[in-house]
């Protein structure tokens, strides 16, 4: 998916080594910005501090936007000494995510890629349940069937 929206490259943690593919990309430099959007936080926070670590960037920026039961096992000394910061972002909120988006729209990038489950109105009380719990569930569209005909 992150292919078909636009991304310039994939890095996958669970088969590849994340910190060395960060780093040979952006030739030992590193990230101002890491996103954290997995909900696997044990496994890829790791990863990211490692990165910032090695890196040359100062001030990285690890932005989680994911629900997750586990915690994040953060080393202080690498936000301390690298001056990284974790901040939290709930969806459109954050770094004017949400009017980059519209933009995104606009320039003709296709976010119905994203859509997960199509629904009609009646739907929407119980699939708001859903999506606090259901992680194979996350963009879930509202279709108004008048609209349409």
């Amino acid at each position: 998916m992150g292919k078909a929206l636009g991304a310039d490259y994939l890095i996958n943690p669970l088969k590849e080594d994340f910190s060395k593919k960060v780093l040979e990309i952006t030739n030992g430099m590193g990230a101002d910005i890491y996103l954290e959007a997995t909900g696997l936080p044990e496994i890829i926070y790791p990863a990211i501090e490692k990165t910032i670590w090695l890196g040359r960037v100062l001030n990285s920026k690890v932005v989680v936007t994911a629900r997750a039961d586990a915690k994040m096992p953060v080393t202080g000394e690498v936000l301390q000494v690298r001056r990284a910061q974790i901040i939290g972002s709930q969806g459109h909120s954050g770094y004017g995510n949400f009017p980059r988006a519209i933009e995104s729209m606009a320039d003709g990038m296709d976010m119905t890629k994203m859509v997960t489950k199509r629904i009609s109105i009646d739907k929407v009380p119980e699939n708001i349940i859903m999506l606090r719990d259901d992680k194979k569930e996350c963009k879930v569209t509202c279709v108004f069937d008048w609209l349409i005909n």
